[in-house]
């Protein structure tokens, strides 16, 4: 016999298993006030609730990085109004010193308070830091804010010098390149692409085109030049701007007398010049004559006062001038530069305020910019003198009367400045060292304001060729090898570098040949042989620097010696002295006007000590105090752009916050009524299963009763 079962017991059961499961999630949801305890509980919106949840912690962070950079705003702000202060004081002080009722000790006096002032404005800017840097000196041209919670969402805060160098009239300080000359009728070396690197970012070719003022040689001026580097303004963030052209002039001789022409840029200009006149004469008549052509040739002459340095040709607009001698006279008969081209200078200026780092393509040559690798901080005039080529002859050396800085005379460089340079049988002397040099400079400065420094000593190798050496003579030290057609560069590095300890010179590979680098700006000299006497720097990487016929020996070595880079808070000037234009010209130097134009006048320059430089002062100061109030401006808009990014931000985070909320968070009042209605059926569930279990029971002793 089959006893069927009744299916109600189990439909009760299944009731009070959801009941109970009902009255635990409202439990739960209750005793935790969230309505999402689990993953289970709603998948989707977990989800979401976690991504509010990251951007709501990202949100705090981000009002905290508002207000730290409005705490920023408000410190610069502070010492923007201290600098304001102190540039009235200033000015109160020019504008006596201007009057002509003061005397000259009153005004010994202002200038005394003046340098105080110059020098409190530079504490300040220096000692306005922020996390450890300074955010006033130009160090630092921005500062990124993440001001909200995604990836870019940030708000750059500008920041500026307000260094007494970088405040006042023109242009910011910056480096300069010299210019050039090419000899007789030879052409300017025109830059080809990755000759000047600016930051990393490689420099195209200069064009003719460019240039529509130059009579020859365009393509090597400093206006194509200058054209070629604001091509990549946008990327490089550095603008070239187009300086003088300057040619000294030479010293003078006697004229022989009699008429003929000389042709400046193109135009040939008639000379009468008397044997029997007096140089000072025959010069004032060369002036004369050239300056009835400036409207053509674009060329002004100036008499120098002095025979020896004869008659200065300046191009204001930086075209070339060229130079050429047609018959009777020669320039030491008129006074005038070598005949050949001589092409401008121009400056390089960064548009963010920040340091501007300079190199070439490993190949290519820095030298056919007219520049010098190396970092030129901003704000600062700088100079580097141009590279001069390596000789096995004995070398220029600075000796008084070869050069004035901003008027003043330098004198000799002593052998005694160097003591690390090497000293071979000709071609290097320490007293001929760019470290001689630079110290012989410096000990003018605290009349020139110019400080100078040996940059360091770098030879780049640009090719190698495989061949036969014996012997590398560096520095004093002469160096067994043996190389040969299996020779690599790196075999070359390794047979060189473990002399730096007495060579002061390092080797490195640069893939192409080697680059042979002393940190210390000492001479670099060097010769390379074979079994049967020089061999070409070829062989051992060195290719492109006419390292031809020197022998390992220190008689038959070739120096290399070192640039030097002049600093000044000012724009200065460079000129020949007594000696002339050609010593100049020797030590790597060429007479002009650099860091910026003339007319580009700092804070730091001024000098209220004469009624003329207290004039000149007054409007220096008064351009210094509109951009301190630009600055200001800049300040006020930014911090009142943090304010209302701050504002912003805490209505979204509100918004945010009741997002997440009503994802998470539980509706008490709803999960109480749950509550009760699973505990209702609880209750009525339980009951059910109960009786569905006694009417069971009675049935099966019904059933038993049956069959007894």
């Amino acid at each position: 016999m089959i006893i069927g079962s009744s299916a109600s017991p189990y439909a009760s059961i299944a009731a009070l298993r959801s009941a109970n499961a009902d009255v635990a999630k409202a439990t739960e949801r209750i005793s935790t006030t969230l309505r999402i305890n689990h993953a289970g509980d709603d998948p989707g919106g977990l989800g979401m609730a976690n991504r509010l949840k990251a951007q709501l912690g990202s949100m705090v962070k981000a009002v905290d990085n508002v207000n730290a950079g409005i705490a920023v705003q408000q410190r610069v702000d502070s010492a923007l109004t201290s600098i304001s202060d102190t540039l009235q004081n200033m000015r109160t002080l020019a504008t006596s010193s201007a009057s002509g009722t003061a005397s000259a000790s009153d005004r010994t006096g202002y200038q005394l308070a003046m340098a105080s002032y110059i020098s409190q404005i530079d504490a300040l800017s220096s000692a306005t830091t922020w996390n450890g840097s300074s955010i006033l000196d130009g160090s630092s041209s921005s500062i990124s804010v993440q001001s909200g919670v995604a990836a870019g969402d940030t708000t750059t805060l500008k920041l500026f010098s307000t260094l007494t160098s970088a405040l006042g009239t023109g242009d910011a300080l910056t480096v300069s390149a010299a210019g050039s000359f090419a000899s007789g009728t030879g052409t300017l070396t025109a830059m080809s692409v990755g000759d000047l690197t600016i930051g990393g970012v490689s420099v195209g070719a200069t064009r003719s085109t460019d240039d529509t003022l130059s009579s020859s040689s365009k393509n090597g001026s400093a206006i194509a030049k200058v054209a070629a580097i604001n091509r990549l303004s946008s990327t490089t963030n550095v603008a070239a701007t187009v300086g003088t052209t300057n040619v000294s002039g030479t010293s003078m001789t006697t004229a022989a007398g009699g008429t003929s022409t000389v042709t400046i840029n193109g135009t040939d200009i008639s000379l009468t010049l008397s044997a029997s006149d007096p140089v000072s004469t025959n010069r004032a008549a060369v002036v004369a004559a050239i300056n009835l052509n400036k409207g053509v040739t674009g060329v002004t002459a100036t008499d120098s006062g002095d025979s020896t340095r004869g008659v200065v040709l300046t191009a204001a607009d930086g075209r070339n001038i060229t130079i050429a001698y047609n018959g009777t006279f020669s320039a030491a008969e008129t006074g005038l530069g070598a005949a050949g081209t001589y092409s401008g200078s121009y400056t390089l200026r960064s548009l963010s305020g920040s340091s501007v780092t300079l190199s070439s393509v490993t190949g290519k040559s820095i030298a056919n910019a007219g520049l010098v690798a190396g970092t030129y901080s901003a704000n600062v005039a700088q100079l580097s003198s141009t590279t001069r080529a390596g000789s096995t002859a004995a070398p220029a050396t600075l000796a008084s009367g070869d050069m004035l800085i901003k008027g003043y005379a330098i004198g000799d460089a002593y052998t005694s400045d160097d003591t690390a340079s090497p000293v071979t049988t000709t071609s290097s002397t320490r007293a001929s060292s760019a470290i001689a040099m630079a110290a012989a400079i410096n000990r003018q400065s605290a009349l020139t304001n110019v400080t100078a420094t040996a940059n360091a000593n770098t030879l780049t190798g640009s090719g190698y060729t495989t061949g036969s050496v014996t012997s590398i003579f560096l520095n004093g030290t002469t160096i067994a090898v043996n190389f040969g057609s299996s020779t690599s560069l790196d075999d070359i590095v390794t047979a060189i570098n473990p002399y730096q300890g007495q060579t002061g010179v390092t080797a490195t590979n640069n893939g192409s040949g080697i680059t042979l680098s002393a940190s210390d700006g000492r001479n670099i000299a060097i010769g390379v042989s074979d079994s049967s006497g020089a061999v070409d720097g070829k062989y051992i990487g060195l290719d492109g620097l006419s390292l031809t016929g020197a022998v390992a020996t220190t008689a038959g070595a070739m120096t290399y010696i070192s640039t030097v880079k002049l600093s000044s808070d000012a724009v200065f000037t460079v000129a020949a002295g007594s000696n002339g234009a050609t010593k100049l010209s020797n030590l790597g130097f060429r007479a002009g006007t650099y860091g910026a134009t003339a007319e580009d006048v700092k804070l730091s320059a001024v000098d209220v000590s004469t009624q003329t430089g207290a004039s000149n002062a007054l409007s220096v100061i008064d351009d210094a105090i509109d951009m301190i109030g630009q600055y200001q401006s800049l300040v006020g808009a930014q911090q009142n752009r943090l304010d209302f990014q701050s504002t912003y931000l805490g209505g979204v985070y509100t918004t945010t916050t009741g997002a997440y909320d009503n994802i998470m968070n539980a509706d008490i009042a709803e999960e109480t009524a749950n509550l009760t209605s699973a505990q209702i059926r609880v209750n009525g569930s339980t009951a059910m299963v109960a009786q569905a279990a006694t009417i069971t029971k009675e049935m099966v002793t019904y059933l038993l009763k049956q069959f007894d």
